[in-house]
């Protein structure tokens, strides 16, 4: 899989391919952006095109031994830092152990590549250590840091670094990729733009799953001023499992997003283009400001979900959020 063959970005690649070619490959970088745009991907055709002996600075064959073993994950001088088993973080004891490495010549290839991925779990000792390595290396090391997002990461960091900043793959690219052809409309919509979530998506559950959030907005839009208790029991239901309780929440996003695009008279851009006449009816319950409201503390409860346990009374909030006649009620009579 050479550089022509990277789907997406292609201004990332063709600035990369430009900096091989002319020998001032910066010694840092840092590839941000969504999950599953090819970030890690890029990161380890860079370290193939700075060791492949085969296809000169600017690409790499793929065939040669030093390519399988990037491939394989074998290669003595590509070294990959993450989370190690059981961990959350990267500690400072990986990054001690990376930096020590800077004083060895490689031991099979051209360069040696450090790839810390994801880069924004480095702990603060982990952090503030790294950037030692960052500010002279060798000149035949670099250090490629993978991240989502790139302001988590230290600003000592971010400064002695070069940034590229990935974005989702447009659909017409989407269309093209490796296994895309035989996927549903409605999956290749659903990846917004990541070719790893398109690779991983399963349809029948996606529908399921989307069916019970769907469920609780119609419920959350539609219940009467006395109709507390089926509002409160689809809450229920969708607070109850824990490990699909954020994509529960990241479909609640997208749900409210295509109604939007409702409203504007946009739906060309919608996801759920299976489901439109569903989503026409439920505009009527939940108008343009209700949207952005319950859209608004969709994404606090991100923040909120880091420090508080209690899933039930957040989405009971969220529920009630969505409800313009309680809303109204609470706006009249605060407490």
């Amino acid at each position: 899989m050479p550089f022509d063959a990277f789907i997406g970005n292609r201004k990332i690649i063709k600035r990369l391919r430009t900096k091989l070619g002319e020998g001032r490959f910066p010694h840092g970088l840092i590839f941000a952006g969504p999950e599953g745009i090819g970030k890690r991907t890029c990161a380890l055709m860079v370290a193939k095109a700075l060791n492949c002996p085969h296809s000169g600075p600017a690409d790499f064959c793929d065939a040669c031994p030093q390519c399988h073993k990037i491939n394989a994950g074998t290669h003595p001088d590509v070294l990959r830092i993450g989370m190690e088993e059981d961990a959350s973080e990267i500690r400072i004891a990986q990054i001690r152990q990376m930096l020590r490495m800077l004083d060895l010549r490689p031991f099979e290839g051209k360069s040696k590549i450090f790839i810390v991925d994801p880069s924004n779990a480095m702990n603060l000792a982990a952090a503030n250590a790294l950037p030692k390595g960052l500010e002279e290396p060798p000149e035949d090391s670099f250090f490629i840091l993978v991240a989502v997002n790139l302001h988590e990461l230290m600003l000592t960091v971010r400064s002695r670094c070069q940034i590229y900043q990935f974005t989702p793959v447009a659909l017409a690219e989407l269309r093209h990729a490796p296994g895309a052809g035989q996927a549903e409309e409605l999956v290749l919509r659903w990846s917004r733009g990541s070719i790893g979530l398109l690779r991983t998506l399963n349809p029948a559950t996606l529908k399921q799953q989307r069916e019970l959030v769907l469920d609780f907005l119609e419920t959350a839009a539609g219940a009467g001023e006395t109709e507390f208790r089926n509002l409160l029991a689809a809450s229920a239901d969708l607070a109850r499992s824990k490990p699909e309780f954020e994509s529960h929440l990241e479909m609640i996003g997208v749900l409210l997003a295509d109604l939007l695009y409702l409203n504007e008279g946009a739906p060309d851009k919608l996801i759920n283009i299976d489901i439109q006449a569903r989503l026409e009816k439920l505009t009527g319950g939940l108008p343009p400001g209700r949207v952005i409201e319950t859209a608004e503390f969709l994404k606090s409860m991100e923040s909120r979900l880091k420090n508080y346990a209690n899933r039930q009374m957040l989405t009971d909030v969220l529920a009630l959020t969505a409800n313009d006649a309680v809303s109204k009620i609470l706006h009249d009579n605060p407490v």
